[in-house]
This record gives C-alpha cells, structure tokens and sequence, in this order.
C-alpha cells in the first residue's frame, strides 16, 4: 500500500477498493472457484490460447489481495447485479460454447467493464499519486489489451457475437449504475458510463470490420 494512502479523503479510499474489488472479489471467491479449470479446460482446447492468460488473471488477483492486505477486500459487499452476471459468466464457461464464452468475458467482461474500471483506477491513481497502486494498474492494462485482442480472432460468427454483447450489455451497465454513489468521487460518473458506451460501440465496430 502507499505511503500516502491514508491522506486520501475516505470516499475516496472506499471508491478505490469497491471498484477493486470487482476485479478480485475475495468476499464471493468461493461460490466462482469452479471458474478457474473451467478457463484451464478453455485454454486446452483452443489453439493459441495460451495457460498463461489464465495465470495472468491469477496474478492480478495476487497484485489487489497483496496492495489491500491492510483493508481486505473481503469486507466489501458487491452488488446483486455482479453476482448475476458472474453466475451467468460461470454457465457460459460451462457451456463449452466458445462464441459464448468469449463475448461475455473477452468481450464484455474485459473489453467493456474491465476496460472501463480499469482506467478509473489509472485515473484515481495518477490524481493521488498512487505510485504503486499505479504501477500494478498500468502492467494489468497491458495484460487485458492482450487478452481482448486475442478474443476478438476466437469469434467464429461477428453477427452473433454483436447479438451477445447487445443482450449483455444492459447488465453490465447495471452493474456501473449501481455503484454510482461508490464511483462518482473518483471519477464524474457521466463520464464512466460515456466511456462503457463509446467501449461497446467500439467492440462492435472491430467485430463487424474484422478481417
């Protein structure tokens, strides 16, 4: 944790570790444990999908658990929505259904609210001057370019993939909306929900125009 890290105004601090925590839910990691050989099984099948994208994920968690050992994330309560959609994310991996799987996480999940969330955090990090918090954000910027990039060639079928991702859409947007009064001091919230628009509108346009 920084050094400076308690001269941060509280809502501050909170905002930082609810959004966070969306990244490694440490409270509910016991009810999506299942999800972790359902991506190894993934990365078997699929040619080029490399294990080391399953272990990158691990190692973001790593980077929250180890940066908030002082305040767990354990003790922040996320929103019913997010539990759904990670329940949903659980039966598309079970599914087996590759189109399936990779819109709602390459797609949604990383390219869309991870995206997002992700530079509010740089945000909120280059304000405060988070140094390390920063560091850890920018090396797992580079990690989801990567693995968005990699999704968007799994996509057998863009028609449907574009279909997916505007029926997903919605709740992830509900996931944002809900942690509005959480987010808003990090970041003007307009401008949270303004990015997830012009990210959706954005994957759509690469999977319609993909070569």
């Amino acid at each position: 944790m920084d050094k400076n890290w308690y001269e941060l105004p509280q809502e501050v601090r909170f905002g930082i570790r609810y959004l966070s925590a969306h990244f490694y839910p440490q409270r509910y990691m016991s009810r999506w444990e299942v999800l972790r050989p359902l991506s190894l099984k993934v990365s078997e099948r699929v040619k080029g999908y490399s294990p080391q994208q399953v272990q990158e994920e691990i190692d973001h968690f790593n980077f929250f658990e180890s940066y908030f050992k002082e305040e767990p994330l354990s003790e922040i309560e996320l929103p019913q929505s997010y539990i759904k959609f990670f329940d949903e994310l659980v039966e598309d991996f079970k599914s087996g259904d590759l189109c399936r799987i990779v819109t709602r996480f390459h797609m949604v999940t990383e390219g869309i609210l991870a995206t997002t969330g992700l530079d509010v955090l740089r945000r909120a990090g280059e304000k405060y001057s988070l140094q390390s918090f920063l560091a850890g954000i920018r090396h797992i910027i580079e990690d989801e370019a990567r693995h968005i990039n990699f999704g968007i060639t799994l996509v057998g079928s863009p028609e449907y993939a574009v279909k997916r991702i505007e029926s997903i859409y919605p709740d992830a947007r509900k996931i944002v909306e809900d942690g509005r009064d959480k987010l808003n001091p990090l970041v003007p919230f307009d401008e949270i929900l303004n990015e997830m628009d012009e990210l959706k509108r954005g994957r759509v346009y690469r999977l319609l125009n993909k070569a």
